[in-house]
């Protein structure tokens, strides 16, 4: 009885909700309702900017973003194109003159949102598959709405949709809050909120077939994929699953590899068991060790980035062969630095310090945990761990590197740590208050 009555009280005032929205929805059509649906969905998203604006004044973005000075200069530029469409676009919708402040959206837009978004794009977290379809669908809409309205700044067609196309990426960053709280979504968090958010939006800008012209872009830019880049299976694995920030082996890669080159059952070893037969098929001639030409195949099978092998090998040069014990302890199972950053006495260190532990001390307690063997510096390839599992690109690790490694001895010092404030910062916020 009182099940019955709970759920009577969670889907009574639902289902009053549903029939409402259904009712002015089928009663109240035309163009005019329309442009009051429109208006009601810009001010929705007006509301929710002071959300997204909240969230980046008050929790350090990734690392990523300001790595270097080209991604700094990316994303500054980003955010403040942004907010001058959000500022305009409000000033011209309601001006008796709009033609100033809808120029000056359009060419933010054109010169500052889109062409950030469009650099931005090849690092997106999530499934590749769709999340880099999605922003390029979304960048070529923002760009074609911002076009016309610079041909025709007394629109406020075009005002509303320019407006409405630069409201999905606020809210990609709601639906992402909502799923979080909620718990949905676990494992596809950032591929699920730009679906949603395309879908809230789309069909407001390209009517009713909105939905239909996204998909199609997607399976379409996949199948093009497939067809030109010709990707193996592994690739394809890593092109289609979800990206979090902490990958540095690609657990279906390796679990593909492992079941294409051994005759066993997994499931049914334990995982000591399953290494040995990994290290039995790579070791050939039976010498009962690995060189790192073997090594290094596997790991590029598992799509482990260039990068890390290069370190890990270069940082093993005494070791050219890697015995059965080296071999699991070290390169089956690679300890992971955001690991070991959460560990508990880390976190109960960090929270009784109370809320005025300065600068100097967040980067202190990173950089301690990070120099594990205290020699007072850190391991260019502890770092490079670090920021490879934060899933940023190879290339620009080794470049950020060059960049605060002052004295070039591969060895980062505290005081070389404490100006990589984009590293530690983000560590202290994302990994240990959240903890």
């Amino acid at each position: 009885m009182v099940m019955l009555l709970k759920k009577t009280l969670l889907l009574l005032p639902m289902s009053i909700y549903a029939l409402a929205c259904f009712y002015f929805s089928t009663t109240f059509t035309g163009e005019e309702t329309e442009y009051y649906q429109k208006l009601i969905l810009c001010a929705a998203s007006i509301l929710c900017n002071f959300y997204v604006l909240y969230y980046h004044y008050t929790n350090p973005p990734h690392p990523k973003f300001l790595m270097l000075p080209k991604r700094k200069l990316s994303i500054r530029t980003h955010v403040i194109s942004g907010s001058i469409e959000v500022v305009f676009g409000v000033i011209a919708f309601f001006s008796s003159n709009p033609e100033i402040p809808a120029t000056i959206m359009a060419l933010s837009a054109i010169i500052g949102h889109v062409t950030s978004s469009f650099y931005q794009t090849p690092i997106v977290f999530g499934s590749k598959s769709v999340m880099i379809p999605g922003y390029l669908f979304c960048v070529g809409l923002h760009l074609y709405t911002a076009i016309h309205l610079l041909l025709e700044p007394n629109s406020s067609f075009w005002l509303i949709n320019t407006f409405l196309v630069l409201s999905i990426y606020v809210w990609c960053r709601v639906f992402y809050f909502i799923f979080t709280v909620f718990g949905i979504f676990k494992d596809n968090l950032y591929s699920a909120a730009i679906l949603a958010a395309g879908v809230l939006i789309f069909p407001s800008i390209l009517g009713f077939a909105g939905n239909l012209f996204f998909i199609l872009f997607v399976l379409g830019y996949n199948a093009l994929y497939k067809l030109i880049m010709k990707p193996t299976p592994a690739e394809w694995i890593t092109w289609t699953k979800e990206s979090q920030r902490q990958t540095l082996i690609d657990e279906d890669a390796k679990e593909l590899w492992v079941n294409n080159n051994l005759s066993i059952n997994p499931d049914e070893l334990d995982d000591k068991a399953v290494a040995a037969a990994v290290f039995a098929q790579l070791d050939i001639n039976k010498t009962g060790t690995l060189d790192k030409d073997e090594l290094s195949y596997l790991w590029h099978e598992w799509q482990v980035p260039d990068s890390f092998i290069n370190t890990f090998l270069a940082r093993n040069t005494d070791a050219n062969e890697f015995n059965f014990i080296n071999f699991y302890e070290k390169i089956w199972h690679i300890k992971g630095v955001k690991e070991r950053l959460k560990r508990e006495t880390v976190k109960l260190e960090c929270l009784s310090k109370g809320k005025n532990i300065s600068n100097e001390e967040k980067c202190r307690l990173i950089f301690e945990q990070i120099d594990i063997d205290r020699t007072g510096y850190i391991d260019e390839f502890e770092l490079k761990t670090l920021l490879l599992e934060w899933g940023l690109p190879s290339n620009e690790v080794e470049e950020y590197m060059r960049k605060y490694d002052d004295n070039k001895d591969l060895k980062i010092s505290f005081e070389e740590f404490l100006k990589m404030r984009p590293v530690w910062s983000f560590a202290y916020s994302d990994i240990i208050l959240a903890t």
